[in-house]
C-alpha cells in the first residue's frame, strides 16, 4: 500500500466529511418533507438526527482544512471543536433511537425518555471535551477522538438495527433501513479495532475514505425509508380496500353482519330449510325507548349498550343462524328449528329475559326491554324482504305498548301499517300548521262549591273531517312515537293561556295536563318544565301535570325520580285513571304525587255495584291519610255526585257541571267567577304537600 503524506490525508478526509455533511442536511430536508405528507413521527425524529449529524460533519471538515492551512494554529483550538461535534454526534444517535421506538410502537416515546437523551448526549460532549487531547488529524494521533466516536455510535447503531430487524417484521423498506444502519455501526466497529491494531499507512486510508462508505450506507437508508414508505401505503390502500369490504357485510359498531348481509343469506336459510323440511323464523328486537337511554347516559353510553346486546345475542344459548343489526336499536336473528308457535314464543320469552338483565355502562346501571316481531317460512313468504318487512309489522305492534311484548305476524296487520305510513305526514303537519286544539273542561271543590281548576283536552279541527275527538288519532300519534312532540305542543299552549289570563284577569286557574309515558321517563322533562316557566313567566302551581297509573308503574325507578324533582319545583303531580293498575294500593304511599284521579269506570258503576262503592271507600280514604286529594271524573249524574261527595270526595269533573269547552267559553266562564267575587283557590286550599 503506498504511503499517503498527510496534505493528501487532510484534503481526502475535508473532501469526505464536506461531501457526508451536505448529503446529510439533503437528506434531513427530504425526510421533513415525507414527515410533513405522511405524518409518521420517526420521520421527523430521523430528520433531526441528520440535522445534527451534519454540524458534526461541517466541524470535521473545518478541522481538516484548518489543519492543511495552519496545522500548528490548529491544535490550540480542534479540541474544543472535536467535543461539539461528538455532542452533535451523540443528540444524532439519540434522535436515531427514538425514532427507531416510534417505528417499533406507533407512538411518540415520554417527554422523560427525550430529555434523558438531550442530558446524556450534553453530558458525552462535556466528558470529550476534557478527554481528548489536541489532534490534527487521526494518523499519528491519540486514539481518543475515534474512540469515543465510532465506539459509542457504533453500539447505539447495532443496538437500534437488530431491534428494529426484530420487531418490524418481513417488509423490504423496514430491512433496509435496519441494514443500513447495521452496517454503518459495524463499519464503526472496524475503523475503531483499525485506529488500535493496523499500522499507520493503512489507518490512514481507512480513516481517509470511511465518511464516503457512510455516505453510500446513508444512501442504502434512504432507498429503505422510500420503499417503506410505499409498502406501508399499499398496506393501507389494501387495509381499507379490505375494511370497505367488511363494512359492506357488518355493522361497524357491533360487529355482527348488517342487513344487507342477512338479506343475502336469507335465500341460503331458505333453500336449506326447503331441503330439511325445516321452518326459518326471523325475529326482528326492538329495544323500547332506547332515544331515552341515549339521552341519559350519552350517545356513546347508547353505543355500549348495543354492543352489550349483540353480545348478549351472540351468546344466546340456543344458537341462531345469524345475527344481524339492521337499523338503530334493531336486531334481528335467524333460527331453523322452531316448529310449533309455542316453542317460538318461549324462545322469544327467553330473549327477553336475557336481554333484561342489568347493563354496566360506567358508574351507572339500567336494564333495557325489548319488543319481538316475528315471520316464518313458508307461512309469511319466501323472499327476504317480504319476511323482514312482515316482522317489521309485527314488531311495531309489539311495541306499541308500554311493556314490549312479543309478537307473530298475522294477516290483516300491513293494513294498519299501511295506514299508519300515511298517516304520519299528516299527523306531522296538524303539528305544524296548528291544526290541534285545546279544549277546557272545568273542575269543581265540593268543598267550597266553585271552580277550582281546568284540564287540558286535545282536538283536532281536520281540515276535511272536522272536530276529531282523542280517541281518533291519538292511538296513531304513539304507535308513530310522536307522543313527547304533541306533549311538548300542549304545554307550550297550556302555558300560553295561563300567560294570557295572568295578563287579562290578574289571576289564574290552574290547568291539568295529561303526558305520555316518554315524557315522565327521562329527566329532558325536567329542563322541558324549567324552561316553561322562564319563557311564560308563570308560576309552577299554576300547571298540575298528570300520568296514569300504568305508565308509572311501567318505569317506577325513572319516573319516581323525575316526578320527585318536579314537585320540588313546585308542579302539581296527579295520578289519572287511578284504580285500573295492577298494584294502586301497594304503590299509592311511595308515589310522590299530591292529587289522585278515580278513573271515570268506578263512577259509572256507583248506583250498580256495592263492590266499586267499597273500593272507592277504601281509596279516599287511603289517599287522604297519605295527604293526597281524590278527584273523580266522568260524573254525569246529581246521583253520582251525592254519592261521592258522601264518600268524601274532595273534587269533581264530569259533564253534569260543564262538557269540554274551547278557550272564549273558558275564559267566559272565569269572568261570571270573578264577578261572583270567587277567585282561585290558593295552593294550600288543593294540594296537599307531599
Amino acid at each position: 500500500m503506498p504511503q499517503l503524506d498527510l496534505m493528501t490525508s487532510l484534503a481526502i478526509e475535508t473532501f469526505a466529511h464536506s461531501i457526508q455533511a451536505v448529503f446529510l442536511l439533503g437528506f434531513a430536508a427530504l425526510l421533513m418533507y415525507y414527515h410533513r405528507y405522511y405524518q409518521r413521527d420517526y420521520l421527523g425524529y430521523w430528520a433531526f438526527a441528520c440535522c445534527a449529524f451534519g454540524p458534526g460533519e461541517i466541524i470535521r471538515a473545518f478541522l481538516a482544512g484548518s489543519a492543511m492551512v495552519a496545522p500548528e494554529s490548529a491544535l490550540s483550538w480542534s479540541n474544543g471543536l472535536q467535543g461539539v461535534a461528538l455532542t452533535f454526534q451523540y443528540l444524532a444517535i439519540s434522535f436515531v433511537a427514538l425514532g427507531a421506538s416510534c417505528a417499533v410502537f406507533n407512538k411518540k416515546p415520554q417527554n422523560y425518555w427525550q430529555y434523558i437523551a438531550y442530558t446524556v448526549s450534553l453530558l458525552g460532549g462535556v466528558i470529550s471535551y476534557f478527554w481528548l487531547e489536541p489532534t490534527i488529524s487521526y494518523a499519528g494521533s491519540t486514539p481518543n477522538a475515534g474512540f469515543m466516536r465510532f465506539l459509542v455510535t457504533g453500539s447505539v447503531l447495532v443496538a437500534v438495527s437488530l431491534f428494529m430487524w426484530r420487531k418490524l417484521g418481513n417488509g423490504l423498506g423496514p430491512k433496509l433501513v435496519s441494514g443500513g444502519f447495521f452496517s454503518i455501526g459495524f463499519k464503526n466497529f472496524i475503523v475503531l479495532g483499525a485506529i488500535f491494531f493496523l499500522p499507520g499507512n493503512a489507518i490512514d486510508w481507512l480513516l481517509s475514505f470511511q465518511a464516503l462508505f457512510t455516505v453510500i450506507l446513508v444512501a442504502a437508508i434512504i432507498v429503505g425509508i422510500i420503499i417503506w414508505l410505499l409498502e406501508s401505503e399499499r398496506n393501507t390502500a389494501v387495509h381499507a380496500i379490505q375494511r370497505a369490504e367488511y363494512l359492506h357485510t357488518h355493522d361497524a359498531l357491533t360487529g355482527v353482519s348488517n342487513r344487507d348481509q342477512l338479506v343475502s343469506k336469507i335465500p341460503l336459510f331458505i333453500e336449506y330449510c326447503r331441503s330439511n323440511n325445516r321452518q326459518l323464523t326471523i325475529m326482528l328486537i326492538g329495544i323500547s325507548r332506547f332515544k331515552v337511554v341515549n339521552e341519559t347516559i350519552g350517545i356513546r353510553g347508547g353505543d355500549q349498550v348495543l354492543k352489550e346486546i349483540a353480545r348478549r345475542l351472540q351468546n344466546f344459548s340456543k344458537q341462531p343462524l345469524a345475527v344481524s343489526r339492521i337499523s338503530g336499536d334493531v336486531f334481528a336473528l335467524a333460527f331453523d328449528h322452531l316448529k310449533s308457535r309455542s316453542l317460538i314464543k318461549d324462545l322469544a320469552a327467553e330473549l327477553q329475559d336475557t336481554l333484561s338483565k342489568p347493563i354496566e355502562v360506567g358508574e351507572k346501571t339500567l336494564n333495557v326491554a325489548a319488543g319481538i316481531g316475528i315471520s316464518r317460512y313458508p307461512q309469511h313468504g319466501s323472499r327476504s324482504e317480504a319476511l323482514l318487512n312482515k316482522a317489521t309489522i309485527a314488531l311495531t305492534q309489539a311495541k306499541q305498548s308500554h311493556q314490549p311484548s312479543v309478537t307473530v305476524y298475522e294477516r290483516g296487520m300491513d293494513e294498519m301499517y299501511s295506514y299508519l305510513v300515511d298517516m304520519e305526514p299528516t299527523l306531522r303537519r296538524a303539528m305544524r300548521e296548528n291544526e290541534f286544539t285545546l279544549y277546557l273542561q272545568p273542575q269543581f271543590d265540593f268543598d267550597h262549591q266553585q271552580l277550582c281548576g281546568f284540564e287540558a283536552l286535545i282536538r283536532w279541527q281536520h281540515p276535511e273531517r272536522g272536530l276529531l275527538s282523542p280517541a281518533e288519532f291519538l292511538p296513531y300519534i304513539e304507535q308513530l312515537g310522536l307522543s313527547t312532540e304533541l306533549d311538548d305542543w300542549v304545554l307550550n299552549n297550556a302555558a300560553a293561556i295561563l300567560a294570557s289570563w295572568k295578563q287579562r284577569f290578574g289571576l289564574c286557574w290552574p290547568i291539568a295536563v295529561n303526558l305520555s309515558a316518554p315524557q315522565f321517563q327521562h329527566f329532558q322533562l325536567i329542563e322541558k318544565m324549567q324552561q316553561l316557566l322562564e319563557d311564560y313567566s308563570i308560576s309552577p302551581d299554576w300547571l298540575e301535570l298528570e300520568i296514569t297509573e300504568n305508565v308509572a308503574m311501567s318505569d317506577l325507578h325513572n319516573g319516581m325520580s323525575v316526578i320527585q324533582r318536579l314537585r320540588e319545583m313546585g308542579f302539581g303531580i296527579s295520578i289519572d285513571d287511578f284504580g285500573t293498575g295492577h298494584s294502586s294500593l301497594a304503590y299509592l304511599r311511595s308515589l310522590p304525587i299530591n292529587k289522585i284521579k278515580i278513573d271515570r269506570s268506578f263512577v259509572n258503576e256507583l248506583q250498580q255495584n256495592n263492590n266499586d262503592v267499597t273500593i272507592l271507600k277504601a281509596m279516599i280514604r287511603l289517599s287522604h291519610g297519605l295527604g293526597k286529594r281524590v278527584i273523580a271524573e266522568g260524573i254525569e249524574t246529581e246521583e253520582q255526585q251525592d254519592m261521592l261527595q258522601m264518600l268524601g270526595c274532595d273534587m269533581m269533573q264530569g259533564y253534569f257541571y260543564s262538557p269540554p269547552m274551547r278557550l272564549q267559553f273558558a275564559e267566559q266562564f272565569i269572568e261570571r267567577q270573578i264577578q261572583g267575587n270567587k277567585k282561585p283557590l290558593p295552593p294550600g286550599e288543593f294540594a296537599t304537600a307531599f
